[in-house]
């Protein structure tokens, strides 16, 4: 973009930029290296903005000004088209450059409808010439690129998807032998540091070969005895090299991370929209200047950016579709040096996704547009996240995932940069374990399944769908306090909506037998209303995922399992109504939950967890009711 921009003089390339962060780093960026540019946005003030269109060389015969930023927001406005029709008029003006140009397309993972208006300032200017720059576009979109901003005679230059520098990775949570977290936070130690410090002042290479044995026999020490105070011992005698990004869904998860992996010995700081300006800009900056090496954040962090030494990307959940997935991990080495990216993935995250996806889906036939336009787009969003379910789930060279949803020619593997490649044979069985476990419980997926597509109360709780439109931050139009509220009061009315159908409806399973699928106890029973069977089923469930990433490999499931029947009848019985019992089962979930991330267990030989032999009858499951 730079070079065309700069061969003409004098004149303005006006270039569209959808973040006005993203804006703000790029002219400082241009500014480092002497060149003139300028932005119009949103949130400049009157004087600034009267003195880049009234009182700038703007008006002049030679304008010094080489560049102008500007949102799509601000193109549509008259004072900017005004501008634009006379700098044309003059002939200064150079090129129009469309940067993160998926945004324009339904095909791109952040499809925004400003984006769609400017094919309509070749009314202004027709006979400037166009540039059209993304890193994520695969062939649907780069079509429809074309074809909404009207592009004629176009020449394509297209780069390989393939970054030898970034060794990518898929690990199982359910399937790590130790607590995720501690997991996460030894790989990270283990990209990012290194235990002794350079004898002499002058800069010297860190010995990462040797932290790299250190920590490979201290995680696998660690998962085995699950103690974690030698680990913090040896963190704190580490030196850190590079930085970091973990990226999270919501933002109580990243506080919740950034919590954890500091106390795990990494200085970790939370990013997020619920923080103010002052103190995100401040966080930025010392993460910029390696004051503190990782940042936990929601995925608008990251845009624009343009830091060399990220070492390490990792999310945490996820992304929705694999454009975004690649533009996000993409921020990981671009000093050419090598870095890591990795998803932590699990049943629950697919579960999830594909909840948002059909909210998307929901909303996008919503939509008062053309039927085609709504198939298109629709299709769209279904493909992205078939393919990134496919990436993390098909044993397969993630490089080659990459090349083939972009179109890429060369598709021939890695050999040595992502997990598959280097070990193959391991990768096929943690899949085949990862499948065989998803088969394992077909009663409790189908259970975690309701609880995203039915909306239940369990999940509502502790934020659970406030943090439902964290992952797609805008900060280039409307405030992110306003939509989130906006999605606040959403689910607030359809919970109140529901809750309202519910009561007026017959309880589903009454005088009908119950599913055979359900292990709670005394599933007939009718002492609270409006509580089903299979609801307090879900219920149960939940505790027991809970129990289980609490005592990981030290109980055996059976037990953990009649554990949390138990504790779910006890609660049921001791309520009087279904906001009791969602109150109680709410505290204990978050109980449990809590001691997991303190390295405490739960004693599932306590009171709550087994049977009141006087008053609880022995132990039976819903298929023994059935004759």
């Amino acid at each position: 973009m730079l070079l065309p921009a700069l061969m003409y003089y004098p004149g303005v390339t006006i270039v569209f930029s959808p973040l006005i962060a993203l804006i703000q780093d790029q002219v400082l960026a241009c500014k480092a290296r002497g060149i003139k540019c300028d932005s119009l946005n949103s949130k400049i003030g009157a004087e600034d903005r009267r003195r880049i269109v009234e009182m700038s060389d703007l008006r002049a015969a030679k304008p010094e000004t080489q560049i102008l930023y500007i949102t799509p927001e601000s193109a549509a406005t008259s004072n900017i088209q005004r501008m634009i029709t006379n700098l044309f008029k003059r002939n200064l003006l150079n090129y129009f450059v469309v940067d993160e140009a998926h945004c324009v397309t339904h095909w791109g993972h952040d499809f925004r409808p400003d984006y769609l208006k400017l094919g309509n300032l070749r009314q202004l200017a027709p006979e400037i010439c166009w540039i059209a720059l993304t890193a994520t576009a695969n062939k649907n979109a780069q079509d429809d690129i074309v074809k909404q901003l009207r592009l004629s005679n176009v020449k394509m230059f297209k780069a390989s998807t393939f970054r030898n520098n970034l060794y990518y990775d898929v690990i199982m949570k359910d399937l790590v032998p130790s607590v995720p977290e501690r997991h996460l936070a030894l790989f990270m130690m283990k990209a990012l540091g290194y235990t002794q410090k350079p004898k002499s002042t002058a800069k010297s290479a860190p010995d990462l070969k040797s932290a790299a044995n250190v920590l490979d026999n201290l995680m696998f020490k660690s998962a085995e005895n699950g103690d974690s105070s030698k680990s913090k011992e040896k963190c704190d005698k580490l030196m850190f090299v590079g930085s970091g990004i973990v990226y999270c869904r919501t933002r109580e998860e990243c506080e919740r991370m950034a919590t954890r992996l500091t106390e795990e010995g990494i200085p970790t700081f939370a990013y997020h929209a619920g923080l103010g300006n002052k103190l995100r800009d401040d966080i930025q900056d010392k993460w910029m200047r390696n004051v503190v090496p990782v940042i936990a954040a929601t995925i608008s962090f990251g845009m624009g950016i343009d830091k060399a030494d990220v070492r390490v990307v990792v999310h945490w959940t996820c992304s929705q579709n694999l454009a975004a997935y690649y533009q996000e991990s993409g921020r990981a080495g671009r000093d050419g040096k090598r870095s890591y990216c990795r998803i932590y993935y699990n049943r629950d995250d697919r579960q999830f996704l594909n909840f948002l996806v059909n909210r998307d889906v929901s909303k996008t036939k919503a939509k008062k547009i053309d039927k085609i336009i709504i198939d298109e787009q629709v299709k769209a969003i279904q493909y992205g996240f078939e393919k990134m379910v496919e990436y993390c789930e098909k044993p397969q060279c993630r490089h080659v995932s990459f090349g083939r949803y972009f179109g890429d020619d060369d598709l021939r593997p890695c050999g040595k940069s992502c997990d598959y490649c280097k070990n193959p044979k391991a990768c096929d069985e943690i899949l085949s374990r990862f499948n065989a476990e998803a088969w394992k419980d077909v009663g409790s997926s189908r259970s975690r399944k309701r609880c995203f597509d039915d909306s239940e109360d369990c999940f509502l709780y502790e934020g659970g769908r406030a943090g439902v439109k964290e992952w797609n931050v805008d900060e280039s139009g409307d405030t992110l306090e306003s939509k989130e509220k906006q999605c606040r009061t959403e689910i607030v009315q359809q919970e109140f909506a529901r809750r309202r159908k519910t009561a007026t409806t017959t309880s589903r399973y009454n005088g009908q037998k119950v599913p055979m699928n359900l292990l709670i106890i005394e599933p007939t029973a009718k002492s609270v209303a409006s509580l089903t069977a299979n609801r307090r089923e879900m219920v149960r469930t939940t505790i027991y995922t809970a129990l289980v990433a609490n005592l990981y490999g030290e109980q055996h499931n059976d037990d953990i399992e009649k554990a949390s029947c138990y504790i779910e009848y006890n609660i049921y019985k001791n309520s009087k109504n279904s906001f009791t019992y969602q109150h109680k089962i709410s505290q204990k979930i978050a109980e449990i939950r809590k001691m997991t991330k303190e390295n405490k267990k739960y004693d599932i030989t306590h009171n709550d967890s087994v049977a009141e032999t006087s008053k609880t009858p022995s132990f039976q499951t819903a298929s023994s009711l059935i004759y």
